[in-house]
């Protein structure tokens, strides 16, 4: 009996924490912290508020109309040049490489138009994304362009 607890008790131990390592490495933000860079008219001194919409599935950034259930949403206010989005609650994840998408709206209250999106394949739920935006461009295919993604 005694050895078959000095034995028992080790490896109890060695899957307990080899479960919670697991698990801390699986929690992950449900939606990432987001950063933009964002460029704008050098006169022009309204920072723009932006919409945030993460699609863990890699969905189309420049799709229109409703959303599906893997879509995040969030905002965030431009300080500077910055526009910074907390990252939202976190959960168990998968850490696997996925295709991934952010699309980058403006909050004016006129449609809310895509200013501009990325597209991604990385690890799912990742902690950080970084994009640089110039909203001179028009093209919102053009005007954004992901700058580093933080697994």
């Amino acid at each position: 009996m005694r050895r078959t607890i000095a034995f028992g008790f080790p490896i109890f131990a060695l899957l307990i924490g080899g479960t919670a390592l697991a698990a801390a490495r699986s929690w992950r933000p449900v939606m990432p912290e987001v950063v933009v860079d964002v460029r704008t008219a050098d006169n022009d001194q309204n920072a723009p508020s932006l919409m945030l919409i993460y699609g863990e599935n890699g969905s189309d950034p420049f799709l229109e109309g409703v959303l599906g259930a893997e879509r995040r949403i969030s905002g965030c206010e431009t300080v500077g040049s910055l526009c910074v989005s907390k990252a939202a609650r976190g959960e168990l994840g998968s850490t696997r490489d996925r295709r991934q998408s952010l699309q980058i709206r403006l909050m004016n209250g006129k449609g809310n138009p895509i200013m501009g999106g990325v597209e991604w394949v990385g690890a799912w739920h990742p902690q950080q994304v970084r994009v640089t935006c110039d909203l001179r461009i028009k093209d919102a295919r053009k005007s954004c362009a992901l700058s580093d993604v933080t697994a």
